[in-house]
């Protein structure tokens, strides 16, 4: 499966799949995702517009109580 990584408004980041949206806040200073440096199991790091900045997208879904399993969904950096 694939998901789609961006920043959707200003301190927020959205990651979208075809079964699932996550929308959830991140630092207003992130303006920019370069890239994704690694993306492992649901861990990432993220070259932004000030540095890198580390994700775990396991710990978002499991604090709402989302079952996904990362180890099959290919993360794509989507620019909007």
């Amino acid at each position: 499966m694939t998901a789609y990584l961006y920043l959707e408004t200003e301190g927020y980041l959205a990651f979208d799949t075809e079964q699932n949206f996550l929308k959830f806040l991140v630092p207003e200073k992130l303006t920019v995702i370069n890239e994704i440096k690694t993306y492992d199991d649901g861990y990432l790091v993220m070259d932004t517009n000030y540095g890198e900045e580390y994700i775990d997208l396991k710990a978002v879904a499991d604090e709402i109580d989302i079952s996904l399993n990362f180890e099959n969904i290919i993360l794509v950096l989507r620019r909007v």
